[in-house]
């Protein structure tokens, strides 16, 4: 029974040591390749917190509005006209209408542009946690760790509610609009569907487990992984057998 009365640092440890064995002795010493992680958030699914306990246990860079900065730092444009962009989304005739009522206006092209740009740099260095944006589309399958947070909506509306303060009616209204929005922006400019699973390596129901435990269930995953090498090639096959 003392297994189940371990720390999730210690049985990590442990089982690191028993995939370093079965990976043979030329990965003995590796470390573990663990690269950027992407998080796709379900409005009202807490999974900002749960990016944000990973960055903290890994010790990563929590990457969120923070990219803005450097973004527009390097293209030499507003931080808020990007965050602009972030908040409306906007083509067509909205767009056009921002572009001549804001100074600080950025295309809502280029923004794609300086965010590709970004992140890819982002997938170079690595011990990143990124949430949002459609991000895991944006970097290869070897050089990612995508997760998808969600939960039940009734779930996420109370959570909504209580967080801000708000009716029931009001937090849905709020999911919904966020949630068209988050959908429209993934295929309108990767042309993907940010509901399907297939697109994730991992997807978490947080109606079911507290921040803690999934941060702790996500860490556990990809530390496991390892053993199947996903990391090393786009594609990884779990129906093999041992040696």
């Amino acid at each position: 029974m003392e297994a189940y009365n371990l720390k999730v640092e210690e049985f990590l440890e442990r089982y690191t040591k028993k995939l370093s064995n079965e990976m043979g002795t030329t990965r003995r010493t590796a470390k573990m390749n663990i690269p950027v992680i992407t998080v796709c958030v379900e409005p009202g699914s807490g999974g900002h917190d749960i990016a944000k306990g990973l960055a903290e246990r890994l010790e990563f860079s929590y990457i969120d509005k923070e990219m803005l900065t450097p973004m527009a730092i390097c293209n030499e444009v507003s931080a808020k006209g990007l965050d602009t962009v972030e908040k409306n989304r906007t083509k067509g005739v909205g767009d056009f209408l921002y572009s001549i009522l804001d100074k600080e206006y950025v295309h809502p092209d280029q923004y794609l542009c300086y965010l590709k740009e970004y992140v890819s740099t982002l997938g170079h260095i690595g011990k990143a946690v990124i949430v949002g944006r459609g991000v895991n589309f944006i970097l290869p399958k070897e050089k990612r760790f995508a997760i998808r947070v969600t939960a039940p909506l009734e779930t996420r509306i109370k959570n909504v509610a209580y967080a801000f303060n708000a009716s029931f009616q009001d937090a849905k209204k709020r999911i919904l609009k966020r949630a068209a929005k988050r959908k429209a922006f993934v295929r309108n400019n990767f042309h993907e569907d940010i509901d399907d699973t297939l697109h994730y390596d991992l997807t978490v129901n947080t109606s079911r487990l507290d921040t803690e435990s999934t941060v702790d269930t996500i860490i556990g995953t990809i530390i496991g992984a390892q053993i199947n090498h996903p990391f090393d090639k786009s594609e990884s096959y779990i129906l093999r057998r041992h040696r």
